[in-house]
């Protein structure tokens, strides 16, 4: 079943295989598993969750711009025929570029001067934040797809795996 969904949505696939793993490593290296990893977990979910927002968002322009050139339907019908599916692609081209988007903001707003410890670990913890919301809006979408690609796969009649 994996192997079917990865031929037939490898960008999908990938992006799933990516998000699980960073998860997993920040997992592992905020609980201590992985020892004297904590500061590198946190600013690879900081700064991944943007970096993959960047592939969402070629992914959405090259969608767009297909569904656009398409002769099938118009782009509203496409759209209007699955609305949820519509919704939790909205939600993971937006979520990811306003995370990232603040993040950028954030940083570059700061002053010049140096900034104390403390201040510098709550920077870190916004940044964590919002990657984390960008990797979850993308985690989101890549199950959306699973779950479809298998609602989609053609069903196997009984009769005809007992002959």
């Amino acid at each position: 079943m994996i192997r079917r969904f990865l031929a037939a949505k490898p960008l999908q696939a990938c992006k799933l295989v990516a998000v699980v793993c960073i998860l997993a490593i920040a997992t592992l290296g905020f609980f201590r598993i992985l020892p004297g990893q904590q500061l590198r977990v946190l600013l690879l979910v900081a700064f991944l969750g943007p970096v993959l927002a960047l592939v969402v968002l070629a992914e959405a322009l090259v969608a767009g711009y297909r569904t656009l050139r398409s002769e099938d339907d118009s782009p509203t019908d496409r759209l209007a025929a699955r609305p949820a599916y519509t919704v939790v692609r909205a939600v993971e081209v937006v979520v990811p570029l306003l995370a990232g988007g603040a993040f950028a903001v954030l940083i570059a707003t700061l002053s010049d001067e140096p900034m104390s410890g403390p201040g510098a670990i709550g920077l870190l913890f916004v940044g964590v934040g919002l990657g984390l919301l960008a990797l979850v809006s993308i985690l989101v979408r890549t199950l959306a797809e699973y779950v479809l690609h298998r609602r989609n796969l053609p069903r196997q009649r009984t009769d005809d795996v007992a002959s």
